[in-house]
C-alpha cells in the first residue's frame, strides 16, 4: 500500500532504523533517532544500487514521487540516478517540473563553470578585465594598469582565484604597505577589488576577498601640499610655452593655475557659460564637486586667452573640444602631455596639474588675501555664516584677488606678459 501524509507523521522512533515502503521502490527511512529520510532502491546492471532523496518533510511526499520518477527514467537508460541528483539545484527543479534534458543542461553548465573556476588565475582574470574595460574606457591604459603589473601580477598572475582568500590578499597588501607606501598599497587594493569583482560578476569565482578588506585598515593616504615657487612658477611657465605641444593646451594650463579651477571644470566648460561682457563665469552645479553653482570672476588676462580659445575651437560651442571632434568636450586628461612637457623644461619633480590649485592658494595667502575670499575662489565650504553668504560676499574681492594673482603671474617673468612671449630669451 503505498503510503499518506497521515501515516508518515504517525511513524515514531524505535530506537533502530526502520523504513516503510510507498512504491516502486521508493522507500521512507526513519531513522532511530526520529527523523525521516527519503531513499530509491533500484537495480543497475543486475546489482542493487540506492540514491538518497532528501529528508521529510523538507521534501514532501509528493516530490518525493517525482523525484523518484525521474530517477527511475535514469536508471532505465542506464544511468545512475545519484550522477545528476546529487548536481547542485538539481532536485528543486525536479519539483519545479523541469525535463531530464534540461537538468542534465544545467548539470553539465555547473560541472563546466566549476572547471573553468578550478583553472581561472588571477593573471587571467586581469587580462580578461584589462581587455573588456581598462583598454576601452582609459584615456591611457598602460599607465592606470601599473599597479597591477608592478604589484598584484608577480605575486599572483598564476594562482587561482578561488586560492586567493582574505588572509593572502590581506598579506600582499600589508607587505606592500611596509615596502612601497599606503599611496601604493591603496592603489593596488583598488585594483584587486576591482578585478575580483569582474571575475564574481563573470562567474570565474564565488568571492571577492578584496572587499573584505577594508581601505581604511590599510591606511590613509596623505593629502598632497605640493606647490611652486616663484622661481618653479617662471620655470613652469617657460617650459611650457617653449614646449611643442598645441596652443591651446597651453593656454588652458596657464588658465588652470590663473583661475585654480580643477581640469573638469575648464575642460567641460561651454562658452554659454561665460559672459565677457560682466567678465565672468557660472559653473553649474553639475559640474562641480561640491554640486553647487560656482562664479568665477576673471582678470583680463584670462578673458584674453578665452578670446584666444573661442577662435581656436573653430565655432565648437565647447571651451576646450576633443581635437577630433569638436562637438564633444575635451577631457581632462588630455592636458597631461603638454604639462609634463613643461616640468621637463622646467625640471620640476612630483607636481601634477591638481597641485595648481595647491599653488594658487598658497600664494594668494601669503600675498595677505583673506582665508575666506581665497576658499570661495577655490569653491571650498566655508564654516558658519560666512559660508552662507560667500558668493555674493566676496564677488568684488575675489575680481581683485585674482586680477593680482595673474598680474603677479606675469610679473615674475622675464617679459612684460607670458601671453604673448615666445621665451626664447628667458634664462
Amino acid at each position: 500500500m503505498a503510503l499518506t501524509d497521515t501515516e508518515i507523521r504517525k511513524f515514531k522512533a524505535t530506537g533502530r532504523d526502520y523504513q516503510k515502503a510507498d512504491s516502486r521502490g521508493l522507500v521512507l527511512v526513519i531513522r532511530k533517532a526520529g527523523g525521516k529520510f527519503w531513499r530509491g532502491e533500484f537495480r543497475l546492471d543486475g546489482k542493487k544500487c540506492r540514491c538518497g532523496y532528501g529528508n521529510y518533510p523538507q521534501i514532501s511526499l509528493e516530490n518525493a514521487r517525482k523525484i523518484h520518477t525521474v530517477a527511475r527514467e535514469l536508471i532505465a537508460f542506464g544511468k545512475h540516478p545519484a550522477a545528476l541528483l546529487d548536481a547542485p539545484g538539481a532536485i528543486q527543479m525536479i519539483v519545479d517540473g523541469h525535463s531530464i534534458k534540461e537538468i542534465e543542461a544545467k548539470a553539465a553548465a555547473i560541472k563546466e563553470l566549476a572547471t573553468v573556476q578550478a583553472m581561472m588565475t588571477f593573471g587571467d582574470a586581469a587580462d580578461k578585465y584589462k581587455t573588456e574595460w581598462v583598454n576601452t574606457k582609459w584615456k591611457d591604459p598602460e599607465k592606470g594598469w601599473s599597479p597591477v603589473k608592478l604589484h598584484l601580477l608577480p605575486k599572483l598572475a598564476d594562482v587561482p582565484l578561488e586560492a586567493i582568500d582574505v588572509t593572502l590578499l590581506r598579506e600582499l597588501i600589508y607587505d606592500l604597505r611596509e615596502n612601497k607606501g599606503v599611496a601604493i598599497a591603496l592603489l593596488s587594493h583598488g585594483w584587486a577589488d576591482r578585478i575580483f569583482g569582474y571575475a564574481v560578476e563573470h562567474d570565474y569565482c564565488k568571492h571577492n576577498p578584496a572587499a573584505l578588506i577594508k581601505a581604511a585598515r590599510v591606511g590613509v593616504r596623505n593629502k598632497r601640499t605640493r606647490w611652486l615657487s616663484s622661481p618653479e612658477i617662471k620655470r613652469y611657465l617657460i617650459g611650457l610655452y617653449q614646449s611643442n605641444c598645441y596652443r591651446g593646451y597651453k593656454l588652458a594650463l596657464h588658465l588652470l593655475l590663473m583661475l585654480a579651477l580643477r581640469k573638469s571644470e575648464l575642460c567641460g566648460a561651454a562658452w554659454s557659460e561665460i559672459d565677457f561682457d560682466k567678465g565672468e563665469m557660472l559653473i553649474p552645479a553639475a559640474r562641480m564637486k561640491t554640486k553647487k553653482d560656482h562664479l568665477v570672476m576673471l582678470p583680463t588676462q584670462a578673458i584674453e586667452m578665452l578670446l584666444e580659445l573661442q577662435r581656436l575651437s573653430g565655432g565648437s560651442q565647447w571651451v576646450m573640444p576633443m581635437p577630433t571632434d569638436f562637438n564633444r568636450a575635451m577631457h581632462g586628461n588630455n592636458l597631461d602631455g603638454a604639462h609634463n612637457a613643461a616640468l621637463a623644461g622646467g625640471d620640476i619633480i612630483d607636481y601634477n596639474i591638481h597641485d595648481h590649485r595647491h599653488t594658487a592658494s598658497t600664494h594668494l595667502r601669503e600675498q595677505g588675501h583673506s582665508p575666506e575670499v581665497v576658499e570661495t575662489a577655490l569653491s571650498h565650504a566655508i564654516p558658519g555664516m560666512a559660508g552662507v553668504y560667500s558668493h555674493a560676499q566676496y564677488k568684488t574681492q575675489r575680481l581683485e584677488m585674482l586680477q593680482s594673482w595673474a598680474n603677479f603671474l606675469d610679473g615674475i617673468m622675464t617679459e612684460r606678459t607670458v601671453i604673448q612671449a615666445t621665451f626664447r630669451k628667458a634664462v
